[in-house]
């Protein structure tokens, strides 16, 4: 029997992007090697090179794919909320697409937020500019509730990080075999959420 040419066998873009999204997420990015990915898809590791020009650009797919879906989740969740939304119902929605995406997404969570230092410079300018773009909606929300009175905080940048970290690290524990459903995780994170901004009451004076 004559062996299969390996261009009959070859791997898809998207079986790459899969096999090497695995391998980052559960080695590291500096473990991982060229050809490593091609073994683990059946093909040589110079036939990786007609797909992508180096490790560093699967990276960067796999970042700027993530965070596009990150930024896509959050546009729907915000283009279903009801006409003139109050500022807690902004937060529930911006926590639940937040939390449901790295409950869904770990592997492309645990990418993201641990090999951005990996990236080219003009591809980590590029990362963050997106990753702030994200944030800042986030802080929008709080803001806001600030102005109205229906939030409190004592610093609103470090709070809305808290609630964006916390949410990331969903990423690094969920498992959608336990005892939680996703739903029920957004919901929790959203009281959470919600209680780290609540006004506390006014003590009345004696």
């Amino acid at each position: 029997m004559h062996p299969v040419p390996e261009a009959a066998i070859s791997a898809t873009a998207d079986e790459i992007r899969e096999a090497a999204l695995e391998q980052f997420a559960r080695d590291g990015y500096s473990s991982t090697s060229m050809r490593d990915i091609a073994s683990s898809v059946g093909i040589k590791a110079a036939s990786l090179y007609n797909h992508f020009g180096s490790k560093e650009a699967i990276l960067w797919d796999l970042t700027l794919t993530a965070f596009e879906e990150l930024l896509r989740c959050r546009d729907l969740a915000i283009a279903n909320l009801p006409d003139n939304p109050t500022p807690q119902d902004r937060l529930a929605c911006l926590v639940t697409s937040h939390v449901a995406f790295h409950a869904r997404n770990s592997n492309q969570a645990l990418l993201v937020n641990s090999q951005l230092a990996a990236l080219s410079k003009t591809h980590y300018r590029k990362a963050v500019a997106m990753r702030a773009q994200y944030e800042a909606t986030m802080r929008e929300v709080i803001d806001e509730g600030i102005t109205k009175g229906v939030f409190t905080t004592i610093d609103a940048r470090v709070t809305t990080f808290a609630i964006l970290q916390m949410g990331m690290a969903v990423s690094g524990w969920f498992r959608p075999e336990g005892p939680l459903t996703v739903s029920d995780l957004c919901a929790i994170y959203v009281d959470l959420a919600a209680k780290m901004l609540t006004p506390l009451p006014l003590k009345r004076k004696e």
